[in-house]
């Protein structure tokens, strides 16, 4: 069996930001004893030979779990699927200090990721972000002193007031902290959230500005030396998200904590969006979600990478003969690419390849 990936959910956050569709909850009193299901939820794969080479606290904010329950949550790891490699930890600017940094480096956190958003103090503001640019800065200059090697930062592009000249400035900006990896996502409004309640979109650019914003993003940051690698992400040299690429690439993972979804076993399934049944149900809330893997699944996430999908690879001949012929149109218009049997989409393609997509894997 291939070492998995292990992602765990940690639902907490000091306040909700406009934007944010996640399930979180303003609920730290909860902390602990949430700390203490996702162990035993762990706990149920002891013995089963399930080794993993990659972690990923995400949330909501991690970096409000103690020292202590960060290192507990890394322990467990480590007992039950005998955990090396990549060991990723999200973080918030403002939520932590040089000690806080030290104690989870020491306790196995070897990647930091930075909710950063933008590189200007309004724009964080506007999108109800805790931190100033200040706070990004330092927290940076921490990390590093804390023996932190692998930082990213993440962005985000086509929010409310951003213009082409300060999406440079936040640019400029990141890039001068010279994280090893950037996340930069656009931004989108989902039903529900306070930003579209408020009609937010009337305070960000039109959908072809953004589209610019997009590809100015790209842009300058290859010519930082952070290069594309997923339709979001860049990193230097060797610096690749390890973790992430495991969902691009159809690998296997395992999630733990309300809200988190799992592939294993040839099986999607998830936690309810529910703390309150993921701490008292004995299933810990699972949901099936039907199964998973298949060849359209994998081209579709495999396609979200620059490097995108070995045509040759494909086992159903008749399928991979078909989405050469319906890609050629999209290659024609530079949407897409095909280099020595890899068919990928180019930047332009990724800002449209939803619906390219619906086309290439219709039935």
């Amino acid at each position: 069996m291939q070492p998995i990936g292990i992602y765990i959910h940690v639902p907490f956050c000091r306040s909700k930001c406009g934007y944010c569709d996640f399930y979180s909850l303003t609920r730290e009193d909860l902390r602990e004893i949430y700390v203490k299901r996702v162990i035993e939820e762990i706990y149920t794969y002891e013995n089963k030979g399930i080794t993993a080479d990659t972690l990923f606290l995400g949330g909501g904010t991690p970096s409000l779990l103690t020292e202590s329950e960060v290192g507990r949550l890394v322990d467990a790891c480590r007992q039950i699927f005998s955990l090396r490699g990549e060991t990723t930890m999200e973080a918030n600017p403002d939520s932590v200090s040089l000690s806080y940094l030290k104690a989870i480096q020491n306790a196995g956190i070897n990647r930091i990721s930075f909710g950063a958003q933008s590189g200007v103090d309004q724009e964080l503001q506007a999108l109800g972000r805790r931190h100033s640019t200040e706070q990004i800065k330092q927290a940076v200059i921490w990390a590093r002193e804390a023996g932190l090697d692998n930082l990213s930062l993440d962005i985000m592009v086509g929010i409310p007031y951003q213009t082409s000249e300060t999406l440079k400035t936040t640019l400029d900006f990141m890039t001068e902290l010279q994280p090893e990896h950037l996340s930069c996502y656009l931004l989108k409004i989902e039903e529900g959230t306070p930003f579209y309640r408020q009609h937010a979109e009337n305070l960000c650019a039109d959908e072809d500005r953004t589209a610019d914003f997009y590809l100015q993003t790209v842009e300058m940051l290859q010519n930082s030396g952070y290069f594309q690698y997923e339709i979001s992400n860049f990193s230097k040299i060797g610096y690749k998200s390890q973790h992430n690429l495991k969902y691009w690439r159809c690998k296997e993972y395992l999630g733990f904590g309300a809200a988190a979804h799992s592939f294993f076993g040839g099986k999607r399934f998830y936690h309810s969006a529910s703390i309150e049944e993921y701490l008292t149900l004995p299933d810990f809330a699972i949901v099936p979600d039907g199964d998973g893997g298949g060849i359209d699944e994998q081209i579709l996430l495999q396609l979200r990478l620059c490097e995108g999908v070995n045509v040759e690879t494909i086992p159903d001949h008749t399928w991979a003969e078909q989405l050469l012929i319906r890609s050629k149109k999209y290659q024609k218009a530079g949407f897409m690419q095909l280099n020595g049997g890899r068919l990928a989409f180019t930047p332009e393609g990724f800002l449209v390849s939803n619906k390219i997509l619906a086309e290439l894997l219709a039935d």
